[in-house]
């Protein structure tokens, strides 16, 4: 194993050594220069300005945090027959997610609540945000999605795609 471990390394650096740039010495140095965002209110989540143009604005990541805050709390809220808790919780996600979760035991979920607000994470375009929300077993990440509404020229709702789990101390 160690022996792999060496060659890969060196192997990577032999790669490496013929991917330098060439010194330009007339190239400009580029500056820095910071950039002021939108207001934000007070209690919403303060995010670096993402690269490029298509990126989730503000009211858009609001409607994401709602969006999410909404998912969760379907789930969560598993004290019912699954029928019930099913048709509250599946127009929240996507078809992926409907998959995933439609086969589930509510009686088994063990998270009872969210204790705080959701927070963006990562908001690296206009159709993806990753939010973080704390429950009483732990922050729940989930992936939230939208796609254009056919025949429209708005986007769509935010719908859960991924909803992941605390990660268990071992």
């Amino acid at each position: 194993m160690r022996i792999h471990l060496i060659t890969a390394a060196v192997a990577g650096m032999l790669l490496l050594t013929g991917c330098t740039a060439p010194d330009d010495v007339d190239a400009p140095t580029p500056t820095p220069t910071a950039v002021q965002g939108p207001e934000r209110p007070e209690g919403f989540p303060t995010l670096g300005e993402p690269v490029g143009d298509d990126k989730a604005d503000f009211q858009s990541q609001q409607a994401a945090v709602t969006a999410a805050e909404a998912a969760m709390t379907a789930f969560v809220t598993h004290d019912r027959d699954y029928d019930a808790w099913w048709a509250e919780l599946s127009p929240l996600l996507t078809v992926e997610a409907q998959d995933a979760w439609a086969y589930t035991d509510p009686r088994m979920i063990t998270v009872t609540h969210l204790t705080g607000p959701a927070t963006i994470v990562d908001a690296p375009s206009s159709t993806l945000v990753l939010v973080d929300v704390p429950t009483d077993t732990g922050i729940w990440r989930l992936e939230l999605v939208r796609a254009a509404e056919v025949g429209t020229t708005g986007q769509g709702a935010w719908k859960a795609f991924t909803l992941m789990p605390p990660e268990s101390a071992e």
